[in-house]
């Protein structure tokens, strides 16, 4: 195997890069939006685009100051080239994603070895939550892509002193903070100040006060806030102060977890890597016998970086999976560096490999008796959206066994799982487009439309359905809930769109056309507010619709 890549280098890293990038872009546009996450980061551009309005983000035409602005200037300019569609609002993070490979590449080469930082892009462009988080339209993705740039670019001026590193940490660390804000900052200090302490070398934490570099930090974020600070005085307590401060410490948002919420959220998220894992714990592996200094700063470095965010979430009370996604470059070159080590070793530690196909055939069959006991679910609707998923485990587990019971190479039955990752990916695509469509206000607006809205009023009741918003080009009124838009309907933006449960009912024996969107939950609570029968009731999926006239 390591002959015929020799052999033909520049063929297998064409088709690496083409299939990076069909596995990340070609699906885009292949289901619709999920709510709440995509429908409210679909329409916060587009509402850009029709107000004209880059500077205070809208959302369903209030203000809307939760995250900062970078994501939505670059989905807003995305879909004024390819117009306003989902694929569009995808594009950002999938490229986002498709860089985070590439800086996964740069730093297992500059680490270890091309060949190692090769595999360390390739595990990290196959693993389940890379390839999930990068086909969803949220902030992670692109806050991951800064941080990793941030960590990539400090490796780089630590190995070779050049200044010019330092410049591109702060630019990237800048870029972090107007994607997600001052979680940009705290981490990649936080990860570099412990790794110069357990490093001893504390003057190494002390040579990033570089003055260009923080001059350029500010010259990316200072505008912004400071020209949405002059539109909104509100802004400053309300971003800083309640979406930072009281966001970590207090259980506002209602995403508490336990502690030890992210641990399984490792193990499945690497498949169908994860049996990898359980290498690094040997005492031959590349944690506990280290070939030089060097070697062992490389590691602690990949160690501070995974354990620095993963402790910071952990002990965070608002906790949501793809938070943890800057841990997994990390751990995708670990895992790249320990399959060398598997190499030099002439053994797979801690029965890695038996470990990882046992993972892999585990949940192969986990999923077929999920098929078999569920009764919504028939064996032709699992194989049209799980078979690809179900067949590229089973098949490429045993096809990596019979590759190494007769080559005997380590990187050859790495090649077969390489592959096998790629067709994961795609089937994992499919059962990705399940979720989403169940999870989606698509089909619900599409009967509204065929309503002509145009002269209602739409309510929300209960919840804000971003997608009603986004699918039917209206804005909506909210009646008994307030969420995330509490903040934006305080402002005159938001007057005459929040109804209580009174009110509403006022409003539905008046003279105007009045449709509610109410999900099921809500929906015996809903009825027993309005004092007259709707005139024409339509279910779709999980949402009731109610029109008074």
């Amino acid at each position: 195997m390591r002959d015929f890549i020799l052999r033909n280098k520049g063929f297998v890293i064409g088709l690496f890069i083409l299939a990076v990038f069909y596995l990340y872009l070609a699906h885009l546009g292949a289901y619709h939006l999920m709510d709440p996450d995509e429908g409210r980061y679909h329409e916060i551009p587009r509402e850009m685009l029709m107000t004209g309005d880059f500077i205070t983000p809208h959302l369903n035409g209030v203000e809307y100051f939760e995250k900062p602005v970078l994501q939505y200037w670059a989905t807003a300019a995305i879909m004024k080239i390819f117009g306003v569609t989902e694929f569009a609002g995808r594009i950002f993070p999938a490229l986002s994603a498709i860089g985070c490979v590439g800086l996964t590449f740069a730093l297992g080469s500059m680490m270890f070895s091309r060949r190692t930082g090769f595999l360390a892009a390739a595990v990290l462009a196959t693993s389940c939550l890379n390839l999930i988080v990068a086909s969803i339209n949220i902030l992670d993705m692109a806050l991951t892509f800064f941080m990793t740039g941030c960590m990539v670019s400090f490796y780089a001026f630590e190995k070779t002193a050049k200044k010019k590193y330092l410049l591109l940490f702060y630019i990237a660390m800048g870029l972090g903070v107007l994607t997600k804000g001052l979680v940009a900052i705290i981490l990649p200090l936080g990860i570099l100040f412990w790794y110069a302490m357990l490093t001893r070398r504390p003057r190494l934490f002390l040579q990033l006060f570089y003055l260009p570099g923080i001059l350029a930090f500010l010259i990316v974020t200072v505008p912004w806030f400071y020209l949405v600070c002059q539109a909104n005085p509100d802004f400053f307590y309300f971003f800083f102060v309640r979406e930072h401060f009281l966001r970590f410490t207090t259980k506002m948002h209602d995403r508490f977890q336990p502690w030890w919420f992210f641990i399984p959220f490792v193990f499945i998220g690497m498949l169908p890597w994860t049996g990898f894992l359980f290498s690094l714990f040997s005492k031959k592996g590349i944690i506990r016998k280290s070939v030089s200094e060097r070697s062992r700063f490389d590691i602690i470095y990949l160690l501070v970086w995974f354990f620095v965010i993963f402790v910071f979430y952990s002990i965070s009370d608002s906790k949501l999976v793809p938070y943890i996604m800057p841990c997994w470059m990390p751990m995708a070159v670990l895992i790249a560096a320990s399959v060398e080590r598997f190499e030099q070793e002439n053994s797979w530690l801690c029965h890695s490999f038996l470990i990882n196909c046992v993972l892999c055939l585990a949940f192969v069959f986990a999923l077929v008796g999920y098929v078999f006991m569920s009764n919504y679910l028939t064996i032709d609707e699992f194989i049209a959206e799980g078979g690809m998923l179900t067949a590229a485990l089973f098949i490429g587990t045993l096809a990596a066994i019979i590759v190494w019971r007769k080559t005997r190479d380590f990187y050859a039955a790495a090649a077969v799982l390489c592959i096998m990752g790629f067709f994961f990916g795609l089937g994992l695509h499919d059962v990705q487009k399940q979720i989403h469509n169940n999870q989606s206000a698509y089909y619900v607006s599409q009967r509204i439309n065929e309503l002509n809205p145009q002269d209602s009023l739409i309510v929300n009741y209960g919840e804000f359905y971003h997608g009603t918003v986004y699918y039917t080009d209206q804005r909506v009124a909210l009646a008994d809930f307030k969420g995330e838009l509490e903040f934006g309907l305080s402002h005159p933006s938001g007057e005459g769109w929040y109804y209580t449960g009174e009110e509403l009912n006022d409003l539905w024996n008046g003279p105007k056309r009045i449709i509610i969107v109410v999900k099921d939950r809500y929906k015996d609570k809903c009825l027993s507010i309005l004092t007259t029968p709707a005139k024409q009731t339509i279910t779709e999926g999980a949402y009731t619709v109610l029109i008074n006239k």
